[in-house]
């Protein structure tokens, strides 16, 4: 039975004056299936969030009864952390003893009820139709001998019942990782203990608190690590002979080695250049054979698909498969043989692609170098002893990825530059300083090699044909820029006084020349975060709609199966679909288990990018924490009605309400996008240098907000527009 016909037959069959269903009674009265029970649940659920239906307290369905003044709507904090639920538009405030449980995010029923004579908002959720994220942290906090449990992310204390073995593991300062319903007790909510996130003197703790609360799994469920330790640490001869006997190639003699960070420790690509009989460049890129290890359908792959990918806060690795595995015997580790997948490309000397072919490989790194060494060596020009051997092919593979470089610029690459800096932190976890990330012709090198090997693999759906079969690819794909952001970031700059040519921005060689127009402007940093939020957001599809940031029709993900399931599920389909077996795959079963991976993929990144961010404004704040009252540089990034937002040199994001400026005398023009006074002519606008002063930091909310220093704005005149 269709979804909307089941709905409509709901729907109708309550329909009847005083009907009253339970789930039995729809199963009979629908002649459904036991296998349609679970859709039903389903179908229930999302007429109840739609506010078609309601559950009564007696598990009985009934449609919505409008009547009773109840609505449906998002639970919010507002900035005073006051929860209130969205309604359409509209914020209906709850107290915070009327919460009945229920978190940031919850889809809820409020009982809307009218003002007290004081004026009391006596709204009440009465049920909590969907949980944003049934998982939430929990710290163990000792009161007058009793242990209390507080939820991490709710300014709010709720009572959670748990098992007897749960409370008495837990300790003062312990915090957790519970698994709650979103059915009320009786004032209490059911919990289940899911893993310890720390306790309250690990150092680290913040970090692993922030990730958890937004449900990244801090670790390894127990089954998983037990596969983990079935897996051998070395490669054996007799299955290099098996694997060299159905076809995998040999490249243990090339000189073939690995460039990262000093740190790292999964190390996923390989490389080697040399120069073919026809005088091309023959560039290898070897990647970690992760799918001979992690199968489908283990217990390994199935956790990594939930984890989507490896995620990196400051000193910390929340990694996507066990450390045994991504340290280890699938880490391209320097002087042991690795199974790998290699993309092999001939290119000319002039950038032109003439050839490529993908084939599964076995290699022996000869050494892991490191970015800040090879830097030394191309930027520096320095001479390093263990490097001598290797230098030839070093300079080679300059030479090659400075040809891709302008390639890849002439065919619209769009680059903002480096934007991002780190944080660094001291033994206690508290941050010391912060500097600019810098990224050296070797970064840059790795990145054109990789993109690359990139657009290769995807190019290889071409030469397969599975669109013949119907058979589907993973695309790692970019969407035009958004037509009404774009205007909105022209005209927000046009009226703040900058000179923009009108073009077709939707065309990737016009924006790159917009980017690189305002680039010399020292108001680029401000300007080019306003760019960004114009284009669309990268994402994974089974639809291949090309990649408007990097300027390509094919792109995917291939390089970094240790760290990103998407890149994984590549390897699973290069294996499936060059196999003889390929005839025998399914289409449709194919094509639902690739939107599933989508569907993880996407959702993930989403939760990385939120993860960062939060973590890393915790950690500006607590940078900022002790400096109220200490005079700061700063650029305004944003002018608006209520604030204006300033980046310090230590690239430290507050705010400073409009109206200080407003009281000495500044107006607010150009709708709202530049202040004038109207006496001294002094103009701020986004991207004008000001001095500030830090008047109050918050670390719950992690807002920073600055003030004018002795209420008169310094301002420095910016050159260019």
């Amino acid at each position: 039975m269709r979804l909307r016909e089941l709905e409509e037959k709901i729907i109708h069959l309550l329909e009847k004056k005083g009907s009253k269903l339970t789930i039995q009674q729809f199963t009979s009265l629908l002649n459904l299936q036991k296998e349609e029970i679970a859709l039903l649940k389903e179908v229930l659920e999302n007429l109840e969030l739609k506010g078609l239906i309601y559950l009564t307290d007696s598990e009985e369905y009934i449609l919505f009864p409008k009547e009773e003044n109840l609505v449906i709507g998002e639970l919010r904090y507002d900035c005073k952390q006051r929860p209130f639920a969205l309604v359409g538009h509209n914020m209906v405030f709850i107290p915070d003893n009327q919460l009945n449980g229920a978190l940031k995010g919850d889809i809820v029923l409020v009982k809307r009820n009218q003002f007290t004579k004081m004026g009391e908002n006596i709204s009440t959720v009465k049920k909590i139709l969907k949980r944003q994220n049934n998982t939430v942290v929990f710290e163990c906090r000792k009161k007058g001998g009793k242990k209390v449990f507080v939820p991490y992310n709710s300014p709010f204390t709720f009572k959670v019942s748990l098992s007897k073995k749960d409370r008495n593991r837990l300790q003062d300062g312990d915090r957790f990782f519970l698994e709650i319903d979103k059915v009320n007790h009786n004032g209490n909510f059911h919990g289940d203990v899911i893993c310890f996130v720390g306790h309250k003197d690990d150092p680290n703790l913040d970090i692993k608190t922030i990730a958890a609360s937004h449900g990244i799994r801090i670790e390894f469920p127990e089954e998983v690590m037990e596969e983990a330790e079935d897996i051998p640490t070395s490669i054996s001869e007799k299955e290099i002979q098996a694997e060299l006997k159905s076809g995998r190639v040999d490249l243990r003699e090339k000189m073939i080695f690995t460039i990262d960070g000093k740190k790292s420790k999964d190390l996923d690509d390989a490389i080697s250049l040399e120069i073919n009989e026809r005088g091309n460049f023959l560039l290898g890129v070897h990647i970690a054979d992760v799918s001979y290890y992690v199968k489908e359908g283990s217990k390994i792959q199935q956790e990594a698909f939930l984890r989507g990918h490896s995620y990196y806060f400051l000193n910390l690795v929340f990694p996507m498969i066990p450390p045994k595995l991504s340290n280890g015997i699938c880490s391209l580790n320097p002087k042991v043989d690795r199974f790998t997948k290699t993309c092999e490309i001939e290119i000319t000397q002039s950038g032109e692609i003439v050839g490529y072919r993908i084939f599964n490989s076995i290699i022996r790194s000869r050494k892991k170098m490191s970015y800040e060494d090879v830097n030394e060596i191309f930027d520096q020009k320095s001479f390093l002893k263990d490097y001598e051997e290797f230098l030839p092919t070093l300079h080679l593979m300059y030479q090659l990825s400075y040809i891709l470089d302008r390639k890849k610029y002439q065919r619209g690459y769009i680059s903002f530059g480096d934007k991002d800096f780190i944080i660094h932190t001291d033994e206690q976890g508290l941050p010391t300083h912060i500097t600019p990330l810098i990224r050296g012709s070797s970064e840059k090198l790795i990145e054109n090699f990789m993109l690359l090997a990139n657009e290769m693999t995807a190019s290889y759906s071409k030469d397969l044909h599975l669109e013949e079969e119907e058979l589907p690819y993973i695309y790692r794909i970019h969407g035009l820029p958004d037509k009404g952001r774009i205007k909105e970031a022209i005209t927000y700059l046009t009226q703040s006084g900058y000179s923009l040519d009108k073009r077709n921005y939707e065309n990737p060689k016009e924006f790159q020349k917009l980017v690189e127009s305002m680039s010399q402007l020292d108001a680029y940093p401000a300007i080019s975060d306003l760019l960004i939020r114009g284009l669309s957001k990268a994402k994974y599809s089974i639809h291949n709609l090309g990649h408007f940031g990097l300027a390509l029709d094919y792109y995917t993900h291939f390089t970094s199966p240790i760290r990103r399931y998407s890149d994984l599920q590549t390897h699973y389909n290069l294996n499936n679909y060059v196999s003889q077996e390929r005839r025998l795959l399914d289409p449709k079963i194919e094509r639902e288990k690739m939107l599933a991976v989508c569907k993880q993929t996407t959702k993930v990144e989403k939760i990385a990018e939120s993860t960062d961010q939060e973590i890393t404004g915790y950690k500006l704040a607590q940078f900022m924490d002790n400096k109220v009252g200490q005079i700061f540089e700063s650029m305004i990034t944003h002018i608006s009605k209520n604030h204006v937002v300033v980046r310090t040199s230590d690239f430290v994001t507050g705010n400073i309400l409009t109206k200080d400026f407003i009281q000495m005398g500044f107006e607010l023009t150009n709708n709202d996008t530049t202040l004038i006074h109207p006496v001294t002519k002094k103009m701020l606008r986004i991207g004008d240098t000001l001095t500030v002063q830090l008047q109050e930091v918050n670390l719950e909310t992690r807002k920073i907000w600055f003030m004018l220093p002795e209420g008169k704005p310094k301002v420095y005149v910016k050159k260019g527009a």
